[in-house]
């Protein structure tokens, strides 16, 4: 059986450490523990940066689903493979064939001890597992003039659920455009829990509003002296925003309360994880002029890092 694993170990603790900005520290004893804590304490979500794809005929796919028990296992076909993330598989694992549970101890060693035990697996046994990390931090990265967008991985087999995991910097109002595309995983840095390297956007100019699109703009500058002036007063709002929240995080407020003053301007950083017919949704959508520049601009750059094949042609909707 042909098996293929986009992942490891360090996927996870990855996609889980983004939380606090910082997924490009690797202490395999802590991530082992941090593994299990996110198993213990059932958080999912970063499993979900792991996608393992199948051969199956779709009469055997059809008989795992069959016996499926659990309403919210996500269990997908298409050319040929089952596809599959790591918490799915967590959640379906007495289904799933012996020889794909093989290739995902070798892939997972620490996290498939871990789940095997119920999370219940001392200190001891646990620094003596096996931890696999990622090959390279990521694949390619392009800049852009609201952020930057980085390939970290991804499978693909010609099928329309091939995945791809991108990390994405860029001001929260394009992450919040970014995550009503909801076929596909996050993991989000959060202010709740973290103070560590905020930045702001502030755009080169400001655009003016479409006359014939309420909620878009066209790209011509605002006129001076208007031009000017809002973006001294941006750039001084978004300095006296930090300034209290400093102030406030000093005096002991809560960072989840004290969040709650820094402007749409600051720029958050994002793991997505998605297969190809939602990839493609996104780059139509988020490519056609009448997309916002910011966002535009980066699902360009996507589409010039992994192609765009038009997979989503197959939805009426």
């Amino acid at each position: 059986m042909d098996v293929r694993i986009m992942g490891s170990d360090q996927r996870s603790v990855r996609c889980a450490r983004v939380s606090f900005g910082k997924d490009d520290k690797v202490d395999p004893e802590r991530d082992k523990k941090l593994l299990r804590f996110l198993f213990r304490h059932r958080h999912a979500s970063p499993f979900e940066h792991n996608i393992i794809a199948f051969e199956i005929d779709r009469e055997g796919w059809l008989r795992i689903l069959s016996r499926l028990n659990n309403p919210t296992v996500q269990i997908y076909y298409s050319g040929g493979y089952a596809w599959i993330n790591l918490r799915n598989v967590v959640n379906s694992m007495e289904h799933l064939p012996e020889e794909v549970l093989s290739q995902i101890e070798r892939s997972f060693p620490a996290t498939w001890a871990i789940v095997r035990s119920g999370g219940e697996i001392e200190d001891d046994e646990l620094s003596q597992l096996p931890y696999t990390t990622d090959r390279v931090f990521l694949e390619m990265k392009a800049e852009t003039e609201s952020g930057w967008v980085g390939l970290v991985d991804s499978l693909e087999l010609g099928t329309d659920m091939d995945y791809y995991t991108f990390i994405v910097e860029c001001p929260l109002f394009v992450a919040r455009q970014w995550m009503r595309h909801r076929f596909g995983s996050y993991n989000e840095i959060s202010r709740r829990y973290t103070s560590y390297d905020i930045k702001f956007y502030i755009p080169n100019y400001l655009r003016k509003q479409a006359s014939k699109n309420k909620q878009a703009s066209v790209d011509e500058p605002v006129e001076d002296p208007y031009q000017t002036e809002f973006l001294e007063e941006i750039k001084e709002s978004v300095e006296r925003s930090l300034s209290l929240y400093s102030r406030m995080i000093e005096r002991e407020v809560a960072k989840e309360l004290a969040r709650g003053v820094l402007p749409q301007f600051m720029k958050t950083r994002f793991y997505w994880t998605v297969p190809r017919i939602a990839l493609d949704n996104f780059l139509t959508l988020r490519t056609h002029e009448g997309a916002q520049k910011e966002i535009r601009e980066l699902a360009e750059a996507i589409r010039d890092m992994v192609g765009y094949r038009g997979t989503d042609r197959k939805n009426r909707l």
